[in-house]
């Protein structure tokens, strides 16, 4: 049950992902594109609440790989967005931009950090 926002969320993302490859851009799109940084803004926000989501459906579930203690959903949405933007450079209507990149990366972290932080506050207070 607690796994269906993160995945209606990541089914959101595909169709977004597909009506752009496919240059079918919706009214929401077009009005991104008129915002200065609106794309940017956008990856931030889409990527950074897909791992929000994932990381509470996870439990805050962290990935040890030796002295490394990684945010496990913070993994698979970065995995999930950087293949996504080099799937970009298959598409002739498409721009691959390392800036997009960064904008999913700065969105995952925040995203994951504020979800973390609210987590430990929300049990602290229920104790």
């Amino acid at each position: 049950m607690r796994y269906i926002p993160s995945l209606l969320f990541f089914g959101f993302i595909c169709f977004i992902i597909v009506m752009a490859d496919t240059n079918h851009k919706l009214g929401l799109m077009k009005i991104i594109e008129g915002v200065p940084f609106g794309d940017k803004v956008g990856h931030f926000m889409l990527f950074g609440f897909l791992a929000g989501l994932i990381n509470v459906a996870l439990k805050f579930r962290r990935l040890k790989i030796r002295s490394l203690d990684i945010n496990m959903a913070g993994v698979l949405v970065l995995c999930f967005a950087i293949a996504e933007e080099f799937t970009q450079l298959a598409f002739a209507n498409r721009t691959f931009e390392l800036a997009d990149m960064l904008s999913d990366v700065l969105g995952v972290w925040s995203f994951v950090i504020v979800s973390e932080w609210v987590w430990r506050k929300a049990t602290k207070t229920s104790r």
